[in-house]
């Protein structure tokens, strides 16, 4: 499961515990974006900061575990590159690559889309704004260009997000039960988001 995690919150670790009931897999593997270019730097925790975050959110379960394999890097973070060092590393194994329907909505705008789909599974989780009509569409249409094998899990919806969160935070409001209490003393610790 990749993304930025900025800041992790529940709906991130609830969206990865539902994909590996539904799906029966035997680990979650999150991974936190490196350098990337598309962000406004401003507002987001550096790399390491980040990966700390996600490395207390998920401490409590075993299922649950992290890379640093995009934080070590000095130059941008590429999926299509992670996951084949994924690949590699679980060369026996079928991987998932669990996102939200929004990444899946421009997925094919990424770099080398035909190098991520043919390193893995797509799982995309529903999530507010998205339709199961459009999901399924766009499905079909990455199917037809790149051949992808795309699996769209329809969960509850939970309507928490980063961007909120970094703004409750610079409003000074509270974050409980939007992030791990761990997460949430980080933040605060760390002075992030400010």
């Amino acid at each position: 499961m990749g993304g930025t995690f900025d800041p992790p919150h529940l709906g991130h670790l609830i969206s990865a515990q539902f994909v590996a009931d539904e799906l029966n897999l035997e680990e979650v593997i999150f991974l936190p974006t490196g350098n990337f270019s598309y962000k406004d730097s401003y507002e987001t925790a550096e790399a390491q900061r980040r990966y700390d975050m996600v490395k207390l959110a998920i401490a409590d379960n075993p299922k649950f575990s992290i890379s640093d394999i995009e934080v070590r890097q000095k130059e941008y973070s590429y999926t299509c590159f992670t996951l084949e060092k994924i690949r590699k590393l679980y060369d026996n194994s079928r991987i998932y690559f669990i996102i939200g329907a929004d990444s899946l909505d421009y997925i094919d705008s990424w770099k080398n889309p035909q190098h991520i789909f043919e390193q893995c599974t797509i799982v995309a989780v529903s999530r507010k704004g998205f339709s199961q009509e459009d999901l399924n569409e766009k499905r079909g249409e990455l199917l037809k260009r790149f051949e992808a094998d795309i699996i769209i899990l329809e969960m509850p919806c939970i309507d928490i997000s980063s961007t909120d969160i970094r703004k409750r935070i610079r409003e000074n409001k509270s974050v409980n039960y939007l992030v791990d209490g761990r997460v949430a003393k980080y933040i605060e610790d760390n002075n992030l988001y400010k």
